[in-house]
């Protein structure tokens, strides 16, 4: 073999493994970065969730410490009423208390924390499913090849997931055969 044509392939090995080693380092770096930012992105709604989390209770609580204040006027329309119905004899002053009284209840505030509880809850429910997303984006990255090639070693993301006593018995036990009664009678709690 002539020399030159010797040169020609030692070049040409060495632009493939250079070309090669490139492709491969930027492969790397586009896939630990793409680690990187889903770890980041998890730890970043993690925190925010945990001020949902706060923000929604003390939402409800300060709205329902409102409607204890209306059940509280509320009460007292009915101890007139009482009164009212013991009144003088003639009939009138329950008539006057009925027609005073009730145009006066506001069930706005009630109704108004009925929608803060349920828009609450059903936004608090958006960012936990936006957290298991992310997580699962996450694990993906570390166990899907190509990318788990590159940072498949790195450790996965323990997220926390706010639920109840309640729902994790459920599922630990594979059914849920209790009735949801909003109201229960007395003899029931």
């Amino acid at each position: 073999m002539r020399r030159g044509a010797i040169n020609i392939t030692l070049l040409a090995t060495i632009v493939v493994i250079i070309g090669l080693g490139l492709i491969i380092g930027v492969m790397y770096m586009n896939y630990s970065n793409t680690e990187v930012g889903l770890r980041n992105r998890i730890e970043a709604k993690q925190k925010d969730n945990t001020s949902r989390f706060d923000n929604m209770w003390k939402e409800i609580n300060q709205v329902a410490q409102v409607t204890e204040g209306q059940k509280n006027a509320l009460r007292e329309i009915f101890e007139g009423y009482a009164k009212a119905r013991s009144g003088s004899g003639d009939g009138g002053s329950l008539a006057k208390w009925i027609h005073e009284s009730v145009p006066n209840v506001d069930t706005s505030t009630f109704n108004n924390l009925q929608n803060i509880i349920t828009g609450s809850r059903d936004r608090w429910t958006e960012e936990q499913a936006k957290l298991i997303d992310l997580n699962l984006q996450h694990d993906n990255c570390l166990m899907q090849a190509p990318s788990s090639w590159f940072v498949g070693s790195r450790p996965r993301i323990e997220i926390k997931i706010v639920t109840s006593s309640r729902t994790e018995a459920a599922f630990d036990a594979g059914k849920d055969d209790d009735d949801v009664n909003v109201f229960p009678r007395k003899a029931e709690k």
